[in-house]
């Protein structure tokens, strides 16, 4: 379990620093049309690594002032709770004072999938120390998204409905894709205001946000 702790937290400091490039460049016509859902998670697996004291006190003008405490260290799996009733097994998970615990964290709620506009499904991973708009959207929402490739890493690049300039970026976890009985209503998060924005080519706008389009609920074919 160590070495795959070792091997996964090296992967996803590499796909942090290979980061992406400084340049600016028009994506105006990069964008396609996907489903982003929130799948519930939970740890299976734990397995005890100890604790650790991270207790540390001060001197201050009503006396001695502690933080910290004892923590406990364990690692696991996190497991995708599907629509379904299905259980997916997503990526190993660490908590506790260490460097895992701050990269790879067990007590995440959520984590987010993407039915791309070829039919094709994917988890993501928020990339670490970069921009993450998961929280403004609501459980399943229709959205714009692109696709960056640097370094052998793949980046999935979803705007922010409220600043169409920013966006949150994700790498995927490919995975099989579930079969779910489950319909969830979708809502549009941030189509309409990328098509108020200007940020989309014309090509891709007329796609996208001809009258009806960009309200509507049904998912891409």
């Amino acid at each position: 379990m160590k070495r795959n702790m070792s091997l996964a937290v090296l992967l996803v400091a590499f796909g942090v620093f290979s980061g992406v490039p400084a340049v600016a460049k028009d994506h105006s016509n990069d964008y396609k049309m996907g489903t982003l859902t929130k799948v519930p998670l939970h740890v299976g697996g734990k397995v005890s690594r100890g604790w650790t004291d991270t207790t540390s006190c001060n001197s201050g003008l009503v006396g001695i002032h502690c933080t910290g405490g004892i923590v406990d260290d364990y690692s696991g799996w996190l497991v995708a709770d599907m629509p379904d009733g299905k259980e997916v097994v997503i990526e190993v998970c660490a908590s506790g004072a260490s460097l895992a615990a701050a990269l790879l964290p067990c007590d995440r709620p959520f984590i987010l999938t993407l039915t791309e506009e070829d039919g094709t499904f994917v988890f993501l991973d928020h990339t670490w120390l970069h921009h993450d708009v998961s929280d403004v959207f609501d459980t399943t929402s229709k959205v714009l998204y692109r696709i960056e490739h640097h370094g052998g890493v793949t980046f999935i690049m979803i705007p922010d409905p409220s600043n169409p300039k920013k966006e949150g970026s994700y790498n995927p976890i490919k995975l099989p894709k579930p079969k779910s009985s489950v319909s969830t209503p979708q809502t549009d998060s941030n189509i309409s205001s990328m098509c108020d924005s200007g940020e989309l080519s014309a090509e891709l706008k007329a796609k996208y946000c001809a009258t009806g389009t960009e309200n509507s609920a049904t998912q891409p074919k």
